[in-house]
């Protein structure tokens, strides 16, 4: 089968509402420009999932400005890029009304008034009720009417350099796409690349996850791109109910007033989050119920009992998802309480990825990130609930704005036809011989690392050690037996084989910040650490055969800002089982 060449002055890879809005900004600046999906718009990804998106009730400026960068602060573990985050206060409210113009159906009151709700990790930003599908429907009506080539069914698998080389020395010049269906190499020749590739997750079968699986992240770690916050790729999830089944919505549930109780009825959130309580972040919840567990008090419960008929209502509306479940499974929130089945994963939760600066531009010219599949400085490590989906449009504008400017002083790199033969090379090998082991059954090898109680939830340097010796052999001995008799199990081999490179990384990440903060929990070093640690992790992969990381962290400039830090030691708030503490033999 021929390979497709395509031409272009910006490549969007991923339709999410960063790359929507990125493709859109780039077209109206007069770039070519072409936007790869994986999946189909609207049909997969986080905004299938996004019930509610942050939307300043009004436009946030002078002074005021401070009060809500402080929210974000706060919540960021005073990690967030403050810049950024006013930025986006800012910004996000112009992106709204642009979507509101365009007739992305928002909630409202009864008398036509927009619906402004807070939502969890916000006590002053305030969020709108809305269907995500619907709202990328939209978006991709736009952007056929504006000319944008999409192209679906694509999973780009790596990115092109101008020298050829990965890591490069020299700037992105465009990317190899692969047809999910028929295998079909897709080949794009571009000025600019825009990654909007979403998190990065295992197939845990969890709402929009299963094929979020680092692809994205993967490629932009091998030419050379700088990755930030992944010592806190962690993500955890509370909305396993009553050991029957899953629901995406859990921001949305927090923000209509839901209280989380032990067996004895009593609300513990406080206690482990005094500031947010019972709106603080999925990781904060999920690790305070196991806490609870573990000290005799489960199980823990979701409790909505409380909550006006109204307000339900609006949650179903919103959230779909949600209302389809508990009526499959029988569930009256103004009548029952729901058990609660926590679990935590390698995987993107406030941000872990490429480094991205003000623009949206990484370290590397021509590749430039937004949403979810970046190092998202507005939260880096922390809470804030819908507030991705936002950020993403904000991000995606900038990159798409930057990206359009940056065409003007650029011209198409030549291919390098070895790149293209090596990448090719390494996709397809799966499907060259017949071996014993599918996708699926890696994956398990992964989970039983992954999901070691030791490993999961109570971190020490011996055990993140021993997670990478065990990940390691993985990838040594178990990925060259992989095999793929299709073209849909090849994409499949190659969402494990990123995913892993991914989950190593991040290991080796947990290893050099030596505190507890935000996702990040080490039972050797149980405390928040404001005197050592107010600072990034910055990693990047080395120019050696085997591509090993190399670390530097970057001190935060809080002369610049206005939100001040509190310095000294906090302790964390988790208990530590005795067969869990230092030196135990787990």
């Amino acid at each position: 089968m021929e390979r497709l060449n395509f031409d272009c002055d910006v490549l969007v890879v991923g339709g999410g509402i960063g790359g929507a809005r990125a493709a859109l900004r780039a077209k109206e600046l007069g770039s070519k420009v072409i936007l790869v999906e994986k999946a189909v718009i609207a049909r997969a990804g986080p905004m299938t999932y996004v019930h509610s998106q942050f939307a300043p009730y009004k436009r946030v400026e002078g002074e005021e400005m401070t009060d809500w960068i402080n929210e974000f602060a706060v919540g960021a573990n005073y990690l967030a890029d403050q810049d950024w985050v006013a930025q986006y206060v800012r910004e996000s409210y112009d992106r709204v009304q642009e979507q509101i113009d365009w007739g992305v159906p928002y909630s409202r009151q009864p008398d036509g008034a927009l619906k402004y709700v807070k939502v969890r990790g916000h006590k002053l930003g305030t969020t709108l009720g809305v269907d995500g599908r619907v709202c990328m429907e939209i978006l991709r009506k736009r952007l056929k009417a504006a000319g944008v080539t999409i192209i679906e069914k694509v999973a780009v698998v790596d990115l092109l350099t101008s020298d050829g080389k990965r890591p490069t020395q020299g700037s992105i010049s465009g990317a190899i796409g692969v047809e999910v269906r028929t295998g079909q190499v897709h080949v794009f020749r571009a000025k600019n690349v825009i990654l909007n590739v979403g998190p990065f997750y295992p197939k845990i079968h969890y709402a929009f996850a299963d094929h979020c699986t680092g692809e994205g992240h993967a490629a932009a770690w091998r030419v050379g791109a700088d990755f930030a916050g992944m010592e806190f790729a962690q993500f955890a999830a509370w909305s396993y109910f009553n050991k029957q089944f899953f629901t995406p919505g859990q921001a949305k549930i927090q923000g209509v007033g839901a209280h989380f109780i032990n067996k004895a009825g009593e609300r513990f959130m406080s206690k482990y989050d005094p500031i947010w309580a019972e709106q603080s972040g999925l990781f904060q919840i999920a690790r305070a119920i196991i806490t609870e567990n573990i000290e005799g008090r489960g199980p823990c419960y979701l409790d909505l009992r409380h909550v006006p008929q109204e307000d339900i209502d609006l949650l179903y509306e919103v959230s779909p998802t949600v209302k389809r479940a508990f009526n499959e499974f029988g569930i009256d929130p103004r009548k029952d309480i729901l058990e609660l089945g926590p679990f935590v994963v390698i995987g993107t939760m406030s941000g872990s990825g490429p480094h991205i600066d003000l623009n949206g531009a990484t370290n590397i010219p021509g590749l430039y990130g937004a949403g979810y599949g970046t190092s998202c400085p507005h939260l880096m490590s922390g809470i804030s609930g819908s507030g991705i989906s936002s950020w993403s449009a904000v991000a995606g504008y900038r990159a798409g704005e930057h990206a359009a400017q940056r065409t003007k002083s650029v011209d198409l790199s030549p291919l390098h036809d070895a790149q293209i033969k090596e990448t090719l090379d390494w996709y397809f090998a799966p499907m060259r011989k017949v071996r014993p082991m599918r996708p699926s059954e890696v994956w398990m090898e992964i989970g039983k690392v992954s999901s070691d109680p030791g490993f999961a939830l109570f971190k020490t340097e011996k055990r993140i050690q021993e997670a990478i010796k065990q990940f390691e052999s993985i990838r040594e001995h178990i990925l060259p037996k992989l095999y793929a008799p299709d073209f849909h199990e090849l994409e499949k081999a190659s969402e494990v084989r990123n995913y892993l490179d991914m989950a190593i990384l991040t290991c080796k990440a947990m290893l050099q910040r030596t505190e507890s903060r935000g996702e990040l929990f080490r039972v050797d070093y149980p405390y928040m650490d404001n005197d050592n640690w107010l600072k990034w992790l910055l990693a990047r992969r080395g120019a050696d055969e085997k591509g090993e990381p190399e670390f530097r962290t970057v001190e935060l400039d809080y002369s610049r800002w206005p939100v001040q830090p509190p310095r000294g030691k906090t302790p964390s708030p988790y208990t530590v089982p005795e067969r869990f503490a230092v030196g135990s033999v787990q």
